[in-house]
This record gives C-alpha cells, sequence and structure tokens, in this order.
C-alpha cells in the first residue's frame, strides 16, 4: 500500500510541477507578443479550457448517470 501512496505522490507532484513549468512557458511567450495578439492568445486559451472543462464534465455525469442506472438495475 504504501508503494501505491508513494506512486500517486510523485503522480501529483510530476503533475504540478508540469503544470508550472507549461504556464511559465506560457507567460513568456504572451510577454513577447504585441498586445493585441496577446489578447488574442489568452482568449483562444481560455475558451480551449473552458471547452475541455466542459467534456470533463460531461463525462463525469455521464459517469454518474451510468452508475446511477446500474445501481438501480441490481437492486
Amino acid at each position: 500500500m504504501r508503494i501505491v501512496n508513494t506512486v500517486l505522490v510523485v503522480a501529483a507532484l510530476l503533475a504540478v510541477a508540469g503544470g508550472y513549468l507549461q504556464e511559465k512557458r506560457r507567460l513568456a511567450k504572451v510577454q513577447q507578443l504585441p498586445v493585441a495578439e496577446a489578447r488574442a492568445l489568452c482568449e483562444a486559451q481560455q475558451l480551449r479550457r473552458e471547452r475541455v472543462l466542459m467534456a470533463v464534465t460531461a463525462a463525469l455525469l455521464a459517469g454518474a448517470a451510468a452508475a446511477v442506472i446500474a445501481r438501480l438495475a441490481s437492486s
């Protein structure tokens, strides 16, 4: 069990470090652009993030509904 916990902690640390480095790279790129292009890039990235979150939410909702249906069908 300790190995599983260690693997989960290491995976979480890698995910956080990767997110930090990705954000640092994105901000460096935005700082090099003119204001109008930087704004357009930020808005496009925000729209992309919102779409991903909507897709994840829909998948979780579908999974929860399937679990409830499966639970009702088994009882």
